[in-house]
């Protein structure tokens, strides 16, 4: 029904696209919220496992930060791709990791998508901005300019990252960067 169907979405962002549909896509899909939705989709089950996994949260932090640190150096050196860093204020754990595609590297921040996606490596698109989506454009905040996060929004890759990730999976992901 209609009434599940909008439950489904406004537990997860209320993104017009679900989960599952994201996970199986090859391409990454221009997903939209249409609404202001929420952060809903843990059940107690899902609750009571997160507790325990709280236990190993020191270690798969630690292990983010490594392959994040992979990410960098390896990417350092490649002209027009700039990798997210953590600020001189803090330290990041690395939920994501995503790099900026600036207009001296070969290819546009698309064409970084599909060559990803030709070598079977997930990828998303980058930042989101709030502001450009129908649920608050449609909240007349007037004209709102937010010229770093638009940057972002439209330049940006998020790269694969995950703490059971192999260091030849990383190399994968780091050559078809490389070679543009």
């Amino acid at each position: 029904s209609d009434w599940a169907e909008r439950a489904r979405r406004l537990r997860e962002h209320a993104m017009n696209v679900g989960a599952a549909e994201r996970h199986r896509s090859t391409l990454p899909p221009a997903e939209q919220y249409l609404e202001v939705g929420y952060n809903f989709r843990m059940t107690d089950m899902q609750a009571a496992v997160g507790l325990v996994q709280l236990g190993k949260l020191d270690d798969v932090v630690r292990r983010r930060r490594v392959l994040a640190a992979n990410y960098q150096s390896a990417l350092d050196g490649v002209r027009g791709l700039r990798c997210v860093a953590d600020p001189e204020h803090g330290e990041g754990n690395y939920q994501s990791f995503w790099v900026e595609v600036g207009p001296e590297y070969r290819l546009d921040r698309e064409a970084v998508l599909e060559r990803l996606a030709a070598a079977d490596i997930s990828a998303r698109r980058g930042i989101m901005a709030s502001h450009r989506q129908p649920a608050y454009v449609e909240r007349d905040f007037g004209a709102v300019s937010l010229a770093a996060t638009e940057r972002l929004t439209d330049n940006t890759v998020i790269l694969p990252l995950y703490h059971q990730m192999t260091e030849d999976e990383q190399r994968r992901v780091i050559d078809v960067l490389r070679a543009g």
